[in-house]
């Protein structure tokens, strides 16, 4: 394990896994979770019931200390408020935690917010277990915990008893695949590798399915990498094609354009070299975008529930 992980755990008495710890700060149940090499997301929990006062606490967070903190998002749940960031190396993460630690921690306790009671209830912790929840350990009441795996169990079993609407589905990742496209041939007629809106089509088409009525399952998966896929290799076969007409027609010459674009492909190096570098900086842009949507909906469908546990 990491030395510099282990020295700052030590010097706050935290408990520490490979890619976890938890303890107290200031009086104040925190926790972080996340790490596993160069910029990973690191997720930071700070374990306490905020009440009536979490609108004041969000309010503090957002107009003052996500700037100063520079965190990427910020949320508040059941248990507490929790803060994401792209640390780019141990060390910087680690500064970054303890600054985040101090300054959430002073914050609540300017607020008058008690650390010391149940994260669910708000009522004292005289009988507690350690329990996981949102990824992160800490104290709570047994009774108020199993009262929210109850509740988002229920939840989720609701979600999966809606219907799942396939043609809406589909027709939202038509049109994340058609953003990708008009991107892309506005970027191209400005004379730009149009190879990010690769990856944006192939993003919005799983963005807008669910949005559109689909599930987040194996179809979803399918319909929202091979859709956006052929829709963005079929725009870079157009402009190209369209650039030969363009230039047929300034000649004066006859014929199919895209007849004229694959002879050309075949016959004059320069062309089949520049047509290559870019169908294949497009093609791992797609590919790229297919990867990260893979793994992002595969880690939308496992169930909050199930990362929720007794320790």
């Amino acid at each position: 394990m990491n030395k510099k992980l282990e020295q700052f755990a030590a010097k706050y008495n935290f408990a520490l896994e490979k890619n976890r710890m938890h303890g107290t700060f200031n009086g104040y149940a925190v926790s972080a979770y996340g790490w596993s090499g160069m910029s990973t997301i690191c997720l930071v929990g700070i374990h306490v019931f905020l009440g009536t006062k979490a609108g004041e606490v969000m309010n503090q967070f957002t107009l003052r200390l996500k700037k100063q903190l520079r965190l990427q998002q910020i949320g508040l749940d059941s248990s507490g408020v929790y803060f994401a960031f792209v640390p780019m190396t141990m060390g910087s993460m680690l500064k970054r935690l303890d600054e985040i630690f101090s300054a959430v921690t002073e914050c609540l306790r300017s607020l008058e917010i008690d650390g010391s009671v149940c994260p669910y209830c708000g009522q004292p912790m005289e009988e507690s277990i350690e329990v996981e929840d949102m990824h992160c350990r800490f104290r709570a009441h047994e009774q108020c915990f199993e009262g929210k795996r109850s509740q988002v169990q229920e939840a989720e079993k609701a979600e999966e008893e809606l219907p799942n609407n396939y043609g809406r589905g589909i027709l939202g990742a038509l049109v994340g695949g058609l953003l990708g496209c008009v991107i892309f041939v506005i970027l191209y007629m400005l004379g730009f590798v149009a190879s990010i809106s690769s990856f944006v089509g192939m993003v919005l088409g799983a963005v807008l399915y669910s949005k559109f009525g689909g599930k987040n399952n194996k179809v979803k998966i399918l319909f929202v990498c091979i859709v956006p896929f052929i829709m963005i290799l079929l725009t870079f076969y157009f402009c190209n094609v369209y650039t030969v007409a363009q230039a047929m027609a300034e000649e004066g010459i006859m014929g199919s354009a895209s007849s004229m674009f694959w002879l050309l492909v075949q016959e004059n190096e320069e062309v089949r070299s520049a047509v290559m570098s870019d169908f294949a900086v497009t093609l791992l842009f797609t590919i790229i975008g297919i990867v990260v949507n893979i793994g992002w909906m595969i880690g939308q469908q496992k169930k909050i529930s199930s990362g929720m546990k007794k320790v």
